[in-house]
C-alpha cells in the first residue's frame, strides 16, 4: 500500500502465506495490480489465471521466459495506462523461435493447435509458436472464442460456417483456410456472433 508498485512477482509455496492468497489480499485494495507467479509447482496454473495472472513461470526460470513475461506485463500496463483500448490497438505477445512478436488483435484471422506448435493466421503472415493454446486464449479480447478444443477464432473475421459431418467448418473473409466448430460450442457462436453484429 505503501509503495504502490504496478507488478508484483510472487512464489506461491512461502512460509507464512500462500502467494495466491497473498495476491488476493493485495487485490481488495490495489485491484488494478498486475503480477506474474513464479513457482516450482504446475498444478496452480489454472487459479493463477482465474486471478488474472499476467503469467506463470515454473521454476527453474529461463531468462529468456522472464523476459518475455515481463515484456507480457509491460503491455498490460501501458495498455491500462492509456484506458480501454480499441482492439485495433491491442496486441498478442508470443515468442516464435528467438523472437517475440507483437500481433495487433484485429489482424488476427483464426488460431490453430497443430501438434505442439500453435499457427496464428493473420491478415499478412502466418506465425507458429510452442505457447500452449489456453495460455493465448487468455490473453485475448471478447471477439476471440474458442471454438473447438484445437481453434480460436475471431469471432469478427467470420463469414460463414458450414455444417460437416460431426463437426463445423468456419470461414473467413479473404482467407482460404478455415477453422472447426464443434458441434457442442456452435450455439455459443451463433449467439455471441449475433451480438456482435448488433453491437
Amino acid at each position: 500500500m505503501k509503495n504502490k508498485p504496478e507488478l508484483v512477482i510472487a512464489d506461491i509455496n512461502m512460509p507464512n502465506k500462500n502467494g495466491l492468497e497473498a495476491i488476493k489480499e493485495c487485490l481488495v485494495f490495489a485491484p488494478e495490480l498486475k503480477f506474474i507467479f513464479a513457482t516450482g509447482y504446475n498444478e496452480f496454473a489454472v487459479e493463477a489465471f482465474a486471478l488474472s495472472a499476467v503469467d506463470y513461470l515454473v521454476k527453474p526460470i529461463e531468462k529468456i521466459r522472464l523476459y518475455k513475461a515481463l515484456e507480457r506485463a509491460k503491455t498490460v500496463i501501458l495498455n491500462d495506462r492509456e484506458g480501454a483500448e480499441p482492439s485495433s490497438y491491442k496486441r498478442l505477445a508470443v515468442r516464435s523461435n528467438s523472437s517475440f512478436y507483437y500481433i495487433a488483435f484485429h489482424d488476427i484471422i483464426f488460431i490453430e493447435k497443430s501438434g505442439k506448435k500453435c499457427i496464428i493466421y493473420t491478415v499478412n503472415q502466418t506465425v507458429e509458436t510452442y505457447e500452449n493454446i489456453s495460455d493465448i486464449y487468455k490473453q485475448l479480447d471478447d471477439n476471440f472464442y474458442r471454438t473447438h478444443r484445437s481453434y480460436i477464432v475471431n469471432l469478427r473475421m467470420l463469414s460463414h460456417i458450414t455444417p460437416k459431418n460431426e463437426t463445423y467448418f468456419a470461414y473467413f473473409i479473404n482467407h482460404e483456410k478455415y477453422a472447426h466448430i464443434s458441434k457442442l460450442k456452435i450455439n455459443e457462436v451463433q449467439e455471441m456472433l449475433a451480438q456482435i453484429t448488433n453491437i
